[in-house]
Parts: structure tokens; sequence; C-alpha cells
């Protein structure tokens, strides 16, 4: 036994709702193509201004001016200052740049040389540098940008650096990018996406809906004129064009509509002719039998064996009278009786009147 649903979904809900998911699945795809794309671009162009900037900046340090920087003693030092001053005005150029800083390798490690940063958590000359990483590494021989964000003492940053010139490997220029920067930079990206994908569900909607109610009125208006006609209303006809397939909908159904009414007056017309032909043909046979009964009436015919007197020929009746054989056949028929004589009659009783040559015995 099957099992039947006992709820039905009406078609429109079923159009709007998989009109709204298919463009909202391909507003979503396509923004959500667009959004990475996107935020991918974000993350090179800034890795890009950063690799870039770093590069600028290392070509204007010479790293052999460092050299008698080693401690916190040597800030006062005119090499340190000129390098100081140099970091500072370029970080307050830019403001996305938290941080502008020369390392140096030393003893297998990374000390600081020079940092931009103004407040009393500057980093001094010598103060060891741990969270080291690769591409930190990199950035000694080579022009390098974290690929993603890094956190360390200071907070959460996308660097990128730059070997100094002169430096032969041992010495580098950062630049710290503030990591709410780069939030507010995705925060941004995210919104418009977001703003876009909000933008194309409603458009979702609002297409969905228009589909769904133009394409259900047109249902609800073929299946008022079938109900039309199922009630014998062959006159319904569907009026308006829509430009599309349903054109061709409405013209059939007005076509088997027009054929329908054409048939049921044909139909109507060979019923009366119908009608017309019983009711003569009735009044022909009544005719026929009322002329069949008078025939009948006038018609007595004698049937079965009939008493008769074998010698005065008088017949017996159903009441048990004797009549002259004439007069009960007159009462039982239209037959009158003419009276004659037979030959052999006329012998027996007029011979002696007659001559010789008339007289022809009976024999």
């Amino acid at each position: 036994m099957k099992w039947a649903p006992t709820f039905k979904v009406r078609f429109s809900t079923k159009l709007f709702v998989s009109h709204l998911l298919a463009v909202f699945l391909v507003s979503g795809s396509v923004g959500t193509f667009f959004y990475v794309r996107a935020m991918d671009n974000l993350m090179r162009s800034l890795r890009s201004r950063l690799q870039n900037s770093a590069a600028i900046l290392s070509q204007n340090i010479d790293a052999r001016a460092l050299e008698t920087i080693q401690s916190a003693g040597d800030v006062g030092e005119e090499a340190y200052l000129a390098t100081l001053e140099k970091l500072r005005r370029m970080r307050r150029s830019n403001p996305d740049i938290a941080f502008l800083y020369v390392m140096r390798k030393q003893d297998d490690g990374v000390v600081f040389v020079v940092d931009s940063d103004e407040t009393e958590a500057q980093a001094l000359p010598g103060r060891v540098y741990d969270d080291v990483t690769p591409l930190l590494e990199l950035g000694f021989h080579q022009a390098s940008v974290d690929d993603e964000l890094v956190e360390d003492e200071w907070g959460v940053f996308l660097s990128g650096y730059s070997p100094l010139l002169h430096g032969e490997g041992r010495y580098l220029v950062g630049i710290d990018m503030r990591a709410d920067e780069v939030k507010n930079k995705l925060a941004e990206l995210r919104l418009t996406g977001l703003a876009s994908l909000f933008a194309s569900i409603l458009l979702a909607l609002l297409f969905a809906l228009y589909l769904a109610r133009g394409l259900t009125r047109r249902i609800e208006t073929l299946s008022t004129q079938c109900r039309e006609i199922a009630l014998g209303r062959f006159g319904a006809r569907i009026e308006g064009r829509t430009f599309d397939e349903f054109d061709d909908l409405a013209g059939a159904f007005n076509r088997m509509s027009e054929s329908l009414g054409d048939t049921r007056i044909e139909l109507n017309r060979a019923i009366d002719d119908l009608r017309n032909t019983r009711d003569e043909l009735e009044v022909r046979v009544a005719e026929r039998t009322k002329e069949l009964q008078g025939v009948i009436e006038r018609m007595n015919v004698l049937r079965g064996l009939l008493p008769i007197c074998s010698s005065c020929k008088k017949i017996r009746d159903d009441k048990g009278y004797w009549t002259q054989v004439e007069q009960f056949v007159a009462a039982r028929s239209e037959a009158r009786f003419t009276h004659g004589i037979c030959p052999d009659c006329l012998v027996n009783l007029y011979g002696h009147l007659l001559p010789d040559k008339d007289i022809t015995k009976p024999v």
C-alpha cells in the first residue's frame, strides 16, 4: 500500500522556492567567488605594497653606517638618530604603517638596531627578537612579505622585509602594517560582499515572486475556463497575450472551446432532428395502428368448426340459436348476400318450364 501525503504544496510555492533557491545559489556562488577573489587581490595588493615599500626604504639606508650601533648606549650616535628620523618620517607619512625597524643577525639570533616606535615599548638597539619566522629569515637576502597575519608581543601585524643596502645578508628593514587596518579593509570588503548578496537575494525574491505569480495566474485562468467547459459553457475563451508559449496554449484552448461549441450545436441539431423524426414516426405508427385496428374491427373472420344442419343448412351460433347461413355470415362479416339460382337448382325447380336443349341434367 503506497503512502499518500496528507498535505499539498501549491505550484506557485514550489515555483517561487525553486526560483529563489536557483537565483540565490547562483548569486551566492558568484558572490562568494568574487569575494574570495577580492580578498585574495586585496592581500596581494597589501603584500605588494609592503614589499615595494620595504625594498625602496632598504635602498635608502646604508648598513655600513649601522655597524657601530650595538647596544642601548648607542642611541645618541648620529647614525642611529638619522636612521630613526628617516624611519619615523616614513611611518608618519603612511597611517597604515604601525612600525618600521632595522634588524641585524647576530650570534645565530636576530636583534633590533633601530625601532621607530615612539612609546615606552620601543625596542632599543641590541634587544633580541625571538619570534623569527622563515619569511623574516628570507628578508635578510631578498624582499619578502608574510603570507598571513603574524602575532607577537606588539600585536597582530602583516609584515614585509627587505635586505639593506650593503647589508651582506646581515641587515634588513621591516615594515609592520596594523592588523586592525587590514581587518577594516577586509571588513569593508565583507560588507560590500554581504550588501551585494543581500541585493541579489532581494532581486531573486522579487523576480521569483513576479514569475511565480505570472505563471500561476495563467494556470488559474486556464483552470477556470476548463471548469466552465466542464459545466457545459463552451463559449469560454482565454483573452490577453503574454508573448510566450502560453499564447500557444491559450490559442489551442480557444480552438478547442470553439470546436466543442460547434460540436455541441451540431449535436443539438442532430438531437432535434432525431426527436422530430421520432415524433413523426410515432404519429405514423399511431395512424397505421389505428387503421389496422379499424380493419381488424371491420373484419370478423370465421374460424373453427361451425355446426350446420345437414338438411336445411342452418348454422347454430354461440348462443344455441339456429339461423340461416346468410344471416350468420352477414352478422359476422361485411359480406352481403344477393339472391340467385345455380344451374342444378334451376333444373330441379324450373326444369319443366325450360326447353329441352337448355336442360342439363345434374350428374
